[in-house]
Order: C-alpha cells, then structure tokens, then sequence
C-alpha cells in the first residue's frame, strides 16, 4: 500500500515537473516574444526620430528659399513696376 502510494507521489511530482518544463518554455517564448516587440519598436522610434530630422531640415530649406525668393522678388518687381510708371 505504501509502495502504491509512493509511485502515485512519484508519479505526480513527474507531472509537476512536466508542468513546471512546460510553464517555463512558455514563459521563455512570451519572453522572446516580447524582446522582438521591443526591438521593432525601438526600430521604429529611430525611423521616426530621422523621419522628423528629414522633416525639420526640409522644411527649414523651404522657409529659407521662399524668404531668398521672396527677397529677391520684391526689388525685382519694385524696379520693374517704377519702369512701367516711368513710362507712363
């Protein structure tokens, strides 16, 4: 009777170890799972962190031509519009 008793302890503690191997392969996948999240995700914020220096050099060139445009046009069109009054 004891002898059947011990193999049933014996018998779960094999089940509990089964149990724990099993529990632990899964936290080591969900585990793996995750450190390729964070990985990705810290792919993307350096994407966006040169998405938004691109963005910011840009549109700094653009204020920059338009303001040189703008302050090449106006004494352009200053002396070209005192030639049509002068004409006149």
């Amino acid at each position: 009777m004891s002898e059947e008793l011990s193999k049933r302890i014996d018998d779960v503690h094999k089940r509990f170890d089964d149990l724990r191997g099993d529990i632990n392969r899964r936290f080591e996948d969900v585990n793996r799972r995750f450190e390729d999240v964070n990985q990705r995700l810290d792919q993307v914020v350096v994407e966006l962190r040169e998405l938004r220096a691109d963005m910011r050099s840009h549109f700094r060139w653009t204020v920059t031509t338009m303001v040189a445009l703008f302050g090449l046009a106006v004494p352009i069109w200053m002396w070209f519009l005192s030639l049509i009054l002068k004409l006149r």
